[in-house]
């Protein structure tokens, strides 16, 4: 009798109770408040692992990354087919790179995270020197040799001011930055000879002559402080480029 009573039970119970008891059961995604805005949820590949990471990719840019080792996802959205598919090199819509993103596998998430750091990085660093070398070359031109910023009326050699008189100096930089980007090739193309020895971090190219990291505070978040001083220093170089580039006067050292 007891067990006739449980069959129907089972045999009477809803199917929307059947589909709470399962849904109660299942484990939910944690979601993430992003903290460069307040009330916007992060994205779920962003979950905070990365430094300085604040949850900010709202128009999913991500998903334009496509590092070896991850796959070349053909997804469905809303406007698939559409005459800018045709036109476009790349996904140009928001539907398509969330669902692109959403396709990739934790693995192919982890490279793709790992590809756009590694820029990010590159971008800041260079930016920290450009701003310091902007800032300098403007406030002492005065004191410099040969009248060099006379070609461009004083203000900083790029390319809004001008460069053709620069041109022998700027290809010593490049033959520069070139080595310094062959460091880093293989850990970021995955082209090793031998398994690395080390797990690869973004950006990290074993330079720290000085030891510094060694020295600062235990508690103090070296990676995340160089992201974020990045960060400003692209905003400012952007900022001396497009205001030269309008006004025609320098940032520094003008009357």
């Amino acid at each position: 009798k007891e067990q006739q009573e449980r069959m129907l039970s089972m045999h009477f119970t809803s199917p929307l109770a059947l589909h709470s008891a399962t849904t109660a059961r299942a484990p939910s995604a944690t979601m993430r408040e992003a903290t460069y805005r307040p009330g916007v949820t992060a994205p779920a590949y962003l979950d905070g692992s990365l430094p300085a990471d604040a949850g900010c990719d709202p128009l999913c840019l991500a998903a334009l990354a496509l590092p070896p080792g991850v796959e070349d996802h053909n997804v469905d959205y809303l406007c698939k087919g559409s005459i800018l598919d045709t036109w476009c090199f790349f996904s140009w819509s928001l539907a398509e790179r969330q669902a692109i993103m959403a396709a990739r596998s934790p693995q192919e998430t982890e490279l793709t995270l790992a590809w756009m750091r590694a820029a990010e990085l590159k971008h800041s660093r260079l930016a920290m020197l450009a701003v310091v070398g902007w800032s300098l070359a403007e406030m002492l031109q005065s004191s410099l040799p040969f009248h060099a910023l006379d070609f461009t009326d004083g203000r900083a050699p790029v390319l809004v001011n001008g460069l053709s008189a620069y041109a022998p100096f700027m290809l010593l930089v490049l033959g520069a930055a070139a080595y310094i980007e062959l460091q880093s090739t293989d850990t970021v193309f995955q082209t090793f000879l031998s398994p690395p020895a080390q797990k690869y971090v973004p950006g990290d190219l074993g330079f720290d002559p000085l030891d510094l990291e060694a020295k600062f505070p235990a508690g103090l978040d070296q990676r995340s402080n160089e992201i974020y001083n990045g960060r400003l220093a692209m905003l400012a170089v952007t900022g001396f480029a497009v205001q030269e580039g309008l006004w025609g006067q320098p940032i520094f050292g003008a009357h």
